[in-house]
């Protein structure tokens, strides 16, 4: 499956997420959405979450045992 959708180093994923989450908000334009898909079969979505202040403005879990999450973030004029 990791040829399909690649995979998180097991030493830097927690950073490399940390900065991504940093830069996809740092590009987004104000009034901007940005919408994110994680599924939860190995790493808690909670965990994801705790990587960035940002809180999801709303929360889509779909997938035949709910672990696929749909989230979508705003950007306020700031």
């Amino acid at each position: 499956m990791f040829k399909k959708y690649g995979s998180l180093n097991k030493n830097s994923w927690k950073e490399d997420l940390k900065k991504g989450f940093t830069e996809a908000f740092r590009v987004l334009k104000p009034n901007g959405t940005l919408l994110f898909k994680w599924n939860e079969t190995q790493i808690p979505v909670k965990q994801i979450l705790a990587l960035t202040n940002e809180k999801p403005t709303a929360v889509q879990r779909v997938g035949k045992n709910d672990k696929t999450h749909w989230m979508a973030f705003y950007k306020g004029n700031q």
